[in-house]
């Protein structure tokens, strides 16, 4: 592990001590715990927002193969093409 410094308003640090003695923690450990998930919600937030621009994109391609096709029927054409290996 690595040592940092850190300022901290007093009152934060107050809250952060009273928190730590709730749950028998250290500071330092109550830092670190915040930091991990900290990390971990950027993390999650990145994948997500990657995860819509991907649905999005999808979105795009859909409606623009719908506006191609018009009214195209694509039950239709799977039942014809079935009918058609028989």
């Amino acid at each position: 592990m690595v040592r940092i410094n850190a300022v901290f308003d007093k009152d934060m640090i107050e809250e952060i001590d009273r928190m730590g003695k709730e749950n028998k923690k250290s500071r330092s450990a109550l830092l670190r715990e915040a930091a991990e998930r900290f990390i971990d919600e950027c993390h999650r937030q990145k994948d997500e927002a990657i995860r819509k621009k991907k649905m999005a994109q999808a979105i795009t391609v859909q409606d623009r193969l719908r506006k191609k096709s018009k009214k195209w029927n694509g039950v239709s054409e799977l039942r014809r093409w079935r009918d058609s290996r028989s």
